[in-house]
């Protein structure tokens, strides 16, 4: 019974750990303009979360594409996308050139 009550303590810690399956997403945009959705900073989705991803460049600059760690946005150089998240800690960002 020992064995069983040690097992559950260490399955509850690994669950906070992990977050529940809850993942991380960190946005931000370089010089240029700004990520508009879900906005910047750091946010928590559910694990499979489809996330629109929306970059707006400022006056006399244009949007390149998404620099990211992640292989699930849909199209890197579309300011107005999606990226699923499937796995935990992603960055984003949003390059501009003038």
């Amino acid at each position: 019974m020992k064995r069983v009550g040690i097992f559950l303590m260490i399955v509850a810690l690994v669950v906070g750990m992990i977050g529940c399956g809850e993942y991380t997403i960190t946005i931000s945009s370089g010089t240029g303009g700004t990520v508009t959705d879900p906005g910047e900073g750091s946010f928590r989705y559910p694990a499979g979360t489809v996330v629109n991803l929306v970059a707006e460049p400022d006056r006399g600059y244009r949007f390149v594409c998404w620099a990211t760690n992640a292989g699930t946005i849909a199209d890197i150089y579309d300011a107005t996308t999606t990226i699923t998240l499937n796995r935990n800690y992603y960055f984003v960002i949003a390059s501009f050139s003038d």
